[in-house]
């Protein structure tokens, strides 16, 4: 219960530290009005996102590790990160949703990276559904590796989808996107960083959880 406080205040005090301390980028909706606090949203959507796409991408490596070992362990690791990611997943496009709203007039737009990270999250469903529905024990995990590993393969999909495709969506990084791209000052750029540690922190923390109670 201690570690499950310390880790939520850690959060907590990071996401405070964004909101009330960094000053709002200066991004401006479809109406030329700048969004203002809206923008922070991103301290939350960001880090989700890139916590998301570690995690698949460590569920599809012990996936491919528990291929080739066959260690129960390492099919209990990747079922861990790809349920975490899940909840990572849904917690990035509800929160890019209630971004979009103001700063597009709609909470969703059929935009590659929208799709693209919706398939993405379908994908980690899928994947666990499977699970649930798979009681010979050999072949589910035989199955949720290879599942682990085509979902991991659609990730560079979606981080480069605002590259490849004609976007809305903003890139966080500069040169990243063939749109617009935040400008990040130093206190910007660090509220980020500590953010993304922070929900890192977290994403770890539960993963851990999961693999314990499996």
């Amino acid at each position: 219960m201690i570690r499950y406080l310390m880790v939520l205040i850690i959060v907590i005090l990071t996401q405070i530290y964004a909101l009330w301390i960094i000053p709002p980028v200066k991004w401006f909706e479809s109406s030329g009005k700048d969004l203002g606090i809206t923008q922070k949203i991103f301290y939350i959507h960001v880090p989700s996102a890139w916590m998301s796409f570690l995690g698949i991408f460590l569920s599809a490596f012990f996936g491919l590790y528990y291929i080739y070992r066959r260690n129960p362990k390492y099919d209990k690791l990747s079922a861990s990160f790809m349920e975490v990611s899940v909840l990572f997943l849904s917690i990035a496009l509800i929160t890019g949703s209630l971004w979009a709203k103001p700063a597009w007039g709609t909470f969703w737009t059929w935009d590659p990276r929208l799709v693209s990270m919706a398939i993405l999250w379908m994908l980690g469903l899928g994947y666990l559904f499977f699970r649930s529905l798979v009681e010979e024990e050999e072949l589910r995990k035989r199955f949720s590796a290879m599942l682990s590993i085509i979902t991991a393969v659609n990730v560079p999909i979606v981080i480069f989808s605002i590259r490849l495709f004609r976007t809305l969506h903003p890139g966080v990084i500069k040169g990243l996107s063939s749109s617009h791209s935040y400008g990040m000052d130093t206190p910007v750029l660090m509220g980020l960083i500590m953010n993304i540690i922070s929900v890192g922190i977290l994403f770890v923390f539960l993963s851990i959880e999961r693999y314990k109670k499996k």
